[in-house]
């Protein structure tokens, strides 16, 4: 039976380091935030090399069918119960809070769901509309051999300035806030479910797994294309692309936690190529206390906003500043807690697995 998990306003209580001065965490001797711990005592040691091996393999890969985990909704405010889902019978469906134990083991926030809804998909088709004729406007302006060099660099540019801004973004709700921060909570308690269970990303469906990327980028995206007849072509190209690759950020990521029989030999080709993050390449962030690699489109960025974790890094630089201004620490400058626990309505006790 494991014990159940608390969710501190629906992220990952972490345990601050001795004061005064921050301590970095060797990256040979951290756990891989997705050990789930009972209620024995943690290892006073630091795992050996071969066990950090072991839990990286782990965190990407699903154990045996077990019963989901359901999160507390960040707009409640206050802990609500958690379900397990029993194996369900022959032919039975699963529940809008609770998926079949044939699923894998999975960790939803409440009333969340792993299927596209019409709603999702609706979203989803606009937004792409939108893009494609964004694109198209920029397109049908190319003339000449000069607009074309500009058009293609702009595209260039945009793919690049995609991977910046997922980085940016990530980092944001790894480190600040919490489940009931306005507009990015739940995004943010997501981000700290997908550190304890990050196999979760890739039972969602498409749609329902980039919807909620899609939802801002709609609006942008119909104003900047009632703005495209004042526009010159490589604007046209690099806004449509640069956002087209910032929303599906959200799929590459769900692809990088995929082995390589569950992809399409495209997408394979893409990672390969170092076009699209890859499994390897993200695997590098899944490691307590995730403070580097948060870059999620191709990953060109996280060696040089890293610095080798170095002290010098962008996101050093930017975390001190905040801190030095707000007095908040980044979530990654503490060691993780693995005792997360969901605290149930009175009188409805927790059902263990």
């Amino acid at each position: 039976m494991m014990s159940s998990m608390q969710l501190g306003s629906n992220c990952l209580t972490r345990t601050p380091l001795p004061a005064p001065s921050r301590q970095r965490i060797s990256r040979h001797s951290r756990f891989v935030a997705t050990r789930i711990a009972t209620r024995s005592p943690a290892p006073t040691q630091a795992p050996s090399s071969e066990q950090t091996r072991q839990q990286l393999e782990e965190a990407f890969e699903a154990p045996p069918a077990a019963p989901a985990q359901v999160l507390p909704s960040p707009a409640e405010g206050s802990a609500q119960a958690s379900a397990s889902a029993s194996a369900a019978p022959p032919g039975a469906a699963p529940s809008e809070a609770k998926v079949s134990a044939a699923r894998r083991n999975i960790i939803l926030i409440d009333g969340d769901t792993l299927e596209s809804s019409n709603e999702h998909r609706a979203w989803v088709a606009g937004g792409m509309l939108l893009f494609g004729s964004l694109f198209a406007v920029g397109a049908s302006q190319i003339h000449d051999l000069p607009s074309a060099i500009g058009a293609t660099a702009a595209a260039g540019t945009a793919y690049l300035t995609a991977d910046l801004l997922s980085g940016i973004y990530h980092w944001g709700v790894d480190n600040y806030g919490d489940g009931s921060t306005p507009v990015f909570g739940s995004q943010i308690a997501g981000f700290q479910a997908h550190h304890q269970r990050p196999w979760t990303i890739t039972e969602r469906q498409f749609a329902n797994n980039v919807y909620k990327v899609f939802q801002p980028a709609v609006p942008f995206a119909a104003a900047c294309l009632l703005a495209s007849p004042a526009l010159p072509p490589w604007a046209c190209v690099w806004l449509s692309t640069a956002t087209f690759f910032t929303v599906m950020s959200q799929q590459f990521h769900a692809w990088s936690h995929m082995k390589a029989s569950q992809l399409s030999a495209p997408v394979l080709a893409l990672q390969n190529a170092g076009f699209l993050i890859s499994r390897k390449a993200h695997g590098a962030h899944h490691k307590a206390p995730f403070e580097g690699n948060y870059c999620i489109v191709s990953g060109f960025w996280n060696d040089i906003l890293d610095q080798e974790g170095s002290e010098k890094g962008a996101f050093r630089v930017l975390e001190r500043v905040v801190h030095s201004l707000t007095g908040v620490q980044p979530r990654c400058w503490n060691e993780p807690s693995y005792d997360w626990e969901v605290l149930e309505p009175e009188g409805n006790p927790t059902t263990n697995a």
